[in-house]
């Protein structure tokens, strides 16, 4: 069974960054960090390739789910629709369903 390896500490990261960014082999990185050649190929390589944001992405801002968070606290008992319909007149091009 594969266990899973020990991450790398800020130290031993910001050496590794530094050494790369010098252009040295990744041997004489890991031999001043302390670690496997595998380990800093991994890590550079992740770093390299490092994911963005996942999942959808978002259709309202922040301002946006404030000023709906204000229109439903004015009047809490209103129908989805009725907030949707005052939601589309300050300015916001959101389906029904997002509101």
């Amino acid at each position: 069974i594969m266990g899973k390896t020990a991450d790398l500490t800020v130290v031993q990261k910001t050496i590794t960054d530094t050494l790369h960014k010098e252009g040295k082999p990744q041997k004489v990185i890991a031999n001043k960090v302390g670690s496997s050649q595998s380990v800093v190929s991994k890590y550079i390589n992740q770093k390299l390739c490092g994911r963005g944001k996942c999942g959808r992405k978002r259709c309202t801002s922040s301002r946006d789910d404030r000023s709906l968070e204000r229109i439903v606290r004015k009047r809490p008992f209103k129908s989805v629709g009725d907030f949707h319909k005052e939601w589309t007149e300050a300015g916001v091009s959101a389906s029904r369903a997002t509101t």
